[in-house]
């Protein structure tokens, strides 16, 4: 557990999550003041939010684009770029690109920063982490700023191609098996747990599990969805790291993206092997997991490759090696593995066999 009295908890100031946040966020600067901001994005933001360039262009402003999953070395450039034009704020809107790069920079410069995520594929539009790729094309999460101000358009992200949607609700569902480890960890290593860092990210699965008729074409279930990545985010600035929201499943997602060379969306993954582990723990929650991700579409959205126990072999290899954190994959052999996995994706096939009819059970 971290001990709070020693280091500060940073949360946003603001928080918006609302159809036209484009809007309120714009007032927002123009209240705060800012004598010079740089604002990060990409060119096709700029033409789904086209007065992004004008107010990026105001006084003292300037603005940046920023490449997909860009390079720890490339960031530093970046930084160096950044730092020389000596901004009282940073910008950023965009996907986990963008957010990262700023929420990397605001940290480094030690500015604040504004957020407007564009799309709710991760927890990363609120989180005190950010995940950079190295030389050797492993990835790594590293400290980041939390946003001073976070405006979430609803109407933009829920425009967004489907995909997103459902990879940021694979990411927050991933919360209870990030938990569960915890909670084993906790009871064989003797690590403490954060007890308003568990409550949250416990929150935020369970706002999502218990949506009566989820689809994902609802705007208040995205809402809740965007509601649950951002409270998810927080949870992991109060445990002090990623704990609360990362445990065996994303050990496994960062494997994976090694071994099939980072082509799938996050979320995809790590909904995906939070079935699996929700499958080896046995746990209860494991039945409504299932029926949830099948009802609302979520495996339809899954790669084949996921899917290939050879592929899954491999995975394992370097799952354990991913990170230092305690959870099942300590106490499970690859065997056991293995048949889990095998069980779990007979059980999604079944589901999407029989997905032409939501009333369906899931087995």
């Amino acid at each position: 557990m971290t001990d709070h009295s020693t280091r500060s908890i940073e949360i946003p100031k603001y928080i918006i999550v609302k159809s036209q946040a484009v809007e309120a966020m714009i007032a927002f600067l123009e209240m705060m003041r800012f004598g010079r901001v740089c604002f990060a994005t990409q060119e096709n933001i700029l033409d789904i939010i086209p007065e992004l360039r004008e107010v990026a262009h105001r006084k003292n402003n300037s603005l940046f684009l920023v490449q997909e999953r860009p390079y720890l070395n490339r960031l530093m450039n970046t930084v160096e770029m950044i730092h020389a034009e000596k901004p009282d704020a940073l910008v950023g809107v965009g996907g986990g690109s963008v957010l990262d790069t700023v929420k990397f920079i605001g940290h480094i410069l030690n500015i604040p920063i504004i957020l407007l995520p564009t799309l709710a594929s991760n927890d990363g539009i609120c989180s005190p982490v950010v995940s950079v790729r190295l030389d050797n094309g492993r990835s790594d999460s590293l400290r980041a700023r939390m946003p001073f101000a976070l405006f979430a358009d609803t109407k933009i992200i829920s425009d967004a191609p489907k995909k997103y949607l459902f990879a940021g609700l694979g990411d927050v569902i991933s919360n209870v098996t990030a938990i569960l480890d915890w909670e084993l960890s906790a009871q064989r290593t003797g690590e403490q747990i954060d007890y308003f860092s568990r409550i949250l990210s416990e929150m935020s699965y369970k706002s999502i599990l218990n949506f009566k008729d989820a689809t994902i074409d609802n705007r208040n279930f995205v809402e809740t969805l965007v509601d649950a990545l951002i409270t998810s985010g927080i949870s992991m600035e109060y445990a002090g790291n990623s704990r609360s929201a990362s445990g065996s499943e994303h050990m496994l997602s960062h494997a994976a993206d090694v071994v099939f060379g980072a082509p799938f969306l996050h979320g995809h993954q790590t909904g995906f092997y939070t079935c699996l582990i929700l499958k080896a723990y046995g746990d209860e929650l494991y039945e409504r997991t299932l029926q949830l991700l099948c009802d609302i579409g979520f495996f339809s959205f899954l790669p084949e490759e996921l899917f290939d126990s050879n592929g899954f072999a491999e995975i394992l290899k370097l799952a354990r090696t991913i990170r230092d954190r305690y959870t099942i994959l300590n106490t499970l052999d690859d065997n056991q593995l293995l048949k889990t996995f095998e069980d779990t994706v007979s059980e999604i096939r079944y589901a999407l066999s029989h997905s032409d009819s939501k009333s369906k059970s899931c087995r």
